[in-house]
């Protein structure tokens, strides 16, 4: 009880000393400026306005007469600012003259056990009445002492049952409940968010207060759930958001810690069930709101959302991955397609809510492609998110959502990711075939996908016109690059066998790396033409760079080379080199007409 009397003058002290700061200031500005004018005082009239015009003047009527004028502050006399501070002054050292006669009756053993807890009963029932009596005239200082009611009754409901063992654990947690139901009820009726705040953090320890163990797990669960779901009721009523961040903390705490420690495998069914409804609660306490008032979406919503889906996520892969991998996939594609549901509903009732319509899709996707990675293993992982990457931009073009057109985008770069991981860790087998193996086919997997998607973008365009020019560059670029890069891995390989073939000398191995550089470079410039004439004769500026650029690393290489082929190869490599690019000069030159009307 002496840490009851203690919160109760930490507490007056504070807002004592807040108040006495704010009206220091304000005599402060009194004294400063004693000449300072009303804000209501008529301004002056000058002398020409005085003039009376000899002629009759047309009245003009007022442009916006029932614009009412702002109302004018009362004056405070300084007299009646020092008598409001002598009177806080006054109160706190009332309370702090109580609180040491309490503590010295404690320690006399003047009130017993119960009587103590009964003191603190009565006190923070005596301090949400006084509350209640002056919210009128001082809301702040009403909430103060509301706020300390309710913890006064939280502490005394807890030394009852930890301090004194006057009562079992489970009256002691139905008293929590009570005092906690007293506090929303108290908050829904002023309208104020303070009081909820503090209710519900003393509801969501008193599961630890009183000991999940004493209690029950399913006990502390089922209360958890019924918290949650009345706070979702306060959200959708007042639209008190920061409540769910308090739900949320408290729930995964109280889960996070009893999964770490009492979860046993038997008890998965209804772990899963509980964990189920607090995802659907939080999901719909970050989201309804925002679907029926159609409000926008702030930083606090957003990060609600991705709090309760990597949360849900985290508590679904420590309980399926282990003996449950299949249902776990399942269960991601299953959480995939609620939010892609969410996504469409949101989208439908809140156009404008443009970070929304892309961080829901986010979230639908994201589940999904973790789905693909734990349900298959190796280079299907690849495979399969560039599918949905495609499959993200056609859901994109059928719903006109910039979301899953972006998503698209990051499932694609996964996709690269994954595939070059593949192919940079392949070891030839034994029967390795170019242009029939793996990373081959691989990549013309790849090469596909970025075609398809930059003619998704050219067909049935995109958010905006300059979004669609840039996605085709981008895809077309990226088709290109992984379409060389297929050919001269394939070139490579092809001679690095045979330089792996056993007994072959020096001089022989040497000339097989000369003419893998030689056909590489031939390659190069044969494909740089080729992007070249299909530049000018559709007169892209991406293809012709494309082209160009090509041409200039082939040049490059070439040069490079020179130093490490024999005098043969650099005779060949140069000639070739040369003959290609005039040729493709002549070919657009003297066939351009011709070139529009085929390529």
């Amino acid at each position: 009880m002496e840490i009851i009397l203690f919160i109760i003058v930490v507490i007056m002290f504070a807002y004592q000393h807040n108040r006495i700061d704010k009206l220091e200031t304000l005599i402060r500005s009194k004294l400063t400026n004693p000449d300072q004018k009303a804000p209501n005082m008529a301004p002056a009239i000058s002398p020409v306005e005085r003039t009376v015009p000899t002629a009759p003047v047309a009245t003009v009527a007022p442009i916006n007469p029932s614009v009412p004028k702002a109302p004018v502050a009362p004056s405070i006399s300084t007299d009646e600012m020092s008598g409001k501070i002598l009177g806080r002054i006054g109160i706190g050292a009332v309370v702090i003259g109580v609180a040491f006669f309490l503590k010295y009756a404690f320690d006399n053993n003047w009130i017993g056990p119960s009587g103590r807890v009964l003191v603190g009963i009565i006190i923070g029932l005596g301090l949400l009445a006084l509350g209640q009596w002056l919210r009128k005239k001082y809301l702040s200082y009403s909430d103060l002492l509301m706020g300390g009611g309710l913890a006064v009754l939280y502490l005394s409901v807890y030394a009852a049952f930890a301090l004194y063992q006057l009562v079992d654990p489970m009256t002691a947690f139905l008293g929590m409940i009570i005092v906690t139901a007293i506090g929303v009820g108290i908050s829904i009726v002023n309208a104020t968010i303070s009081l909820s705040v503090i209710a519900l953090i003393g509801g969501y320890l008193a599961p630890s207060m009183i000991g999940v163990a004493l209690i029950g797990p399913w006990v502390t669960f089922t209360y958890l759930t019924i918290l949650n779901a009345g706070l979702l009721g306060i959200l959708i009523y007042k639209k008190w958001a920061p409540l769910v961040l308090i739900g949320l903390i408290g729930t995964w705490l109280h889960f996070g810690s009893w999964l770490a420690m009492s979860y046993t495998t038997d008890l998965l069914v209804p772990t899963l069930f509980f964990v189920m409804l607090q995802f659907l609660i939080f999901t719909a306490a970050s989201v309804a709101r925002l679907i029926f008032e159609k409000l926008k979406a702030e930083d606090l919503d957003f990060a609600m959302l991705a709090a309760t889906a990597l949360s849900f996520a985290a508590v679904l892969f420590s309980l399926l991955n282990a003996l449950y991998k299949d249902y776990l996939s399942l269960s991601f594609v299953a959480v995939a397609v609620f939010y892609g549901a969410i996504a469409i509903a949101v989208r439908k009732r809140s156009q404008l809510n443009d970070s929304l319509n892309i961080f829901l899709p986010g979230l639908s996707v994201a589940f999904l492609t973790a789905a693909i990675a734990i349900e298959f293993s190796g280079p299907w992982i690849a495979v399969w998110w560039l599918v949905e990457a495609l499959v993200l931009y056609v859901v994109a073009l059928k719903s006109s959502s910039r979301g899953y057109q972006v998503m698209g985008v990051v499932v694609y770069v996964l996709g690269l990711i994954r595939l070059f991981d593949y192919i940079f860790n392949y070891r030839n087998p034994i029967g390795y075939v170019v242009f029939f193996n793996g990373p081959f086919v691989m990549l013309c997997l790849a090469i596909a996908v970025a075609y398809a998607i930059a003619f998704v973008y050219f067909r049935f365009g995109s958010t905006s016109p300059e979004i669609q020019k840039n996605g085709i560059s981008v895809f077309a670029v990226i088709a290109n690059v992984l379409s060389v890069y297929a050919l001269t891995s394939q070139i490579v390989s092809y001679y690095a066998l045979q330089m792996n073939v056993s007994g072959i000398g020096y001089a022989a191995s040497n000339s097989l790396q000369n003419s893998s550089n030689t056909a590489v470079s031939i390659l190069w410039a044969l494909y740089a033409a080729m992007l070249t004439i299909i530049g000018f004769a559709k007169d892209s500026l991406v293809a012709r760079r494309m082209g160009l650029a090509l041409f200039i690393l082939s040049a490059f290489k070439v040069l490079v080379d020179v130093w490490s082929l024999g005098q043969l190869y650099r005779i060949v490599s140069f000639i070739v080199f040369g003959v290609i690019a005039l040729a493709a000069s002549f070919i657009y030159v003297k066939y351009r007409d011709r070139l529009k009307g085929v390529v």
